[in-house]
């Protein structure tokens, strides 16, 4: 009965006014001490697997996404061939999502450097076998330099969350990740084109775009980014620095509402946001 109620569940979310019913059901099915966590389903051609113990992975398996206003940006703004880039992949949601939508003439990279989430990530590649000569996936974290450091976690059960900047909530030593810029990688795998970047990684985001300086000049690719002021702040900079930094490279921002409503941003407000940012030169072309 919980696979019904939950296939009928990811379907239902994306519907306005779901949300209520979805968390009613998760209620009704709560996970057992000494049962098996992990669940295998299939949503609209992906098939994925997760541990509906841990946050994200509950989420994913009762509304078919852990957040839907950036799958919403994927699907509107990816095309067919596209070659995407997920920093942060974490288990494969977005790399997944984007695969289904830039078919076998696309490329993605995804970079995962936490051992557990990497592999998650390789499991669910390997669990739709159509993508996997068109997905590359890299055990690597990426900065503005490169190097080795260590990467720290909560105690608790989101996967999401694990940083490189430990504060007094995130400093559980999960494990020493290597590190490079998406420059050198890009330029090792002589990569041709890019059309989108996606970056979640907890308070690094800015680190990361500093590192893409030549990819973003030479592709100017859209971006979607995650935004998070406390993590932010704990890596020394603030989320409007971010923001600067886009703008100053020519880029019109849009924070994703719901359903990926785009709303034009200029100052950052508030503690959480996604933002999509389109190269001004290219913005006609959507």
């Amino acid at each position: 009965m919980e696979k019904i109620l939950a296939s009928f569940s990811r379907n239902l979310y994306i519907i306005p006014g779901g949300y209520f019913i979805v968390q009613l059901l998760r209620k009704l099915y709560p996970v057992k001490s000494g049962s098996s966590t992990l669940r295998t389903f299939t949503f609209q051609g992906l098939r994925m697997e997760v541990d509906i113990s841990k946050s994200m992975g509950a989420a994913i398996y009762w509304r078919g996404a852990h957040d839907w206003r950036p799958i919403f940006i994927l699907k509107k703004f990816l095309r067919k061939g596209d070659t995407f880039v997920d920093i942060g992949a974490n288990q494969g949601e977005y790399t997944l999502w984007a695969l289904r939508k830039i078919g076998p003439e696309g490329k993605v990279i995804a970079f995962e450097p936490m051992d557990l989430l990497y592999d998650q990530l390789i499991e669910n590649i390997k669990l739709n076998p159509d993508f996997e000569d068109t997905v590359l996936p890299i055990k690597m974290g990426l900065s503005n330099q490169s190097g080795e450091i260590r990467l720290y976690g909560r105690e608790g059960d989101n996967e999401g969350v694990n940083t490189i900047f430990p504060t007094a909530s995130h400093k559980v030593l999960i494990q020493k990740i290597p590190l490079d810029t998406l420059d050198a990688q890009l330029l090792a795998l002589k990569c041709q084109s890019l059309d989108f970047i996606k970056i979640d990684v907890e308070g690094a985001e800015l680190q990361v775009l500093q590192g893409a300086e030549k990819t973003l000049n030479r592709f100017q690719p859209k971006l979607l980014i995650e935004i998070n002021r406390e993590a932010c702040l704990a890596a020394g900079y603030e989320a409007q620095d971010i923001l600067n930094f886009l703008k100053q490279r020519n880029y019109s921002l849009y924070e994703i509402g719901l359903r990926g409503k785009l709303s034009t941003i200029s100052n950052f407000h508030g503690s959480f946001c996604n933002v999509l940012a389109l190269p001004i030169s290219k913005k006609d072309e959507n």
